[in-house]
């Protein structure tokens, strides 16, 4: 009886495992109609789970998928075409840098002569703002001494004349700000490009000896 009860078990329909709609778990050997579309487990006789469904995507979770698998390509296609043009423009330097400098040492020399061009435009900004400064001092003393000394309101003429040369000034400055930025840049580049010399001809040398 024992060896009929285990070949019936083993033999006896699967059930059905599913969440009603009131959070209940139900057990059938027939699935409801209405629950093939959802979550719903093939349980055999003795409690393994031999399948699990789930519950069919709706409309608006398929188009949700669909347009993040669209963004997810275009962001992977933009990253793609992004990362060939920096490596064409990395030859294209690369080829610059072999084809211009012969050694470290003329890399050196164009940086030094490169920098000597900006140093002297900010020398000259010093000057001319040095220069506003002290126009820029005079009028503003002639005010004193004619206007807000004697308790009076500026005139308009030499109100004029210290405002333009105020002007004057912030302008030099902004620009001195510039060309410092612009040395710091061309600075760093001459280091960059001295390593990435360094590092192709390092690279020729290998192939060169690889070849041998």
């Amino acid at each position: 009886l024992l060896g009929q009860w285990f070949a019936a078990a083993l033999y006896a329909a699967p059930l059905y495992k599913w969440v009603d709609e009131d959070g209940q778990i139900r057990y059938s050997d027939t699935l409801p109609t209405q629950q093939s579309s959802k979550r719903f487990q093939k349980i055999a006789p003795d409690g393994r789970i031999l399948s699990t469904q789930e519950a069919a995507k709706s409309r608006e979770e398929i188009q949700r998928e669909r347009d993040e698998q669209q963004r997810l390509d275009r962001e992977m296609k933009l990253k793609a075409e992004t990362e060939a043009r920096e490596a064409a423009l990395q030859e294209h330097h690369d080829n610059v840098l072999l084809m211009t400098f012969t050694n470290e040492e003329e890399i050196l020399e164009a940086q030094d002569e490169r920098l000597a061009v900006i140093d002297s435009v900010i020398n000259l900004l010093h000057k001319n703002i040095e220069s506003e400064m002290e126009k820029l001092e005079t009028e503003e003393r002639i005010a004193k001494q004619r206007f807000t000394d004697k308790g009076k309101v500026i005139a308009g003429g030499q109100a004029q004349k210290i405002e333009y040369h105020t002007d004057k000034v912030l302008s030099k400055q902004q620009h001195l700000s510039l060309k410092m930025d612009e040395r710091e840049k061309v600075k760093q580049q001459y280091v960059t490009d001295l390593i990435r010399y360094r590092e192709l001809k390092q690279l020729q040398k290998e192939k060169a000896e690889a070849g041998d």
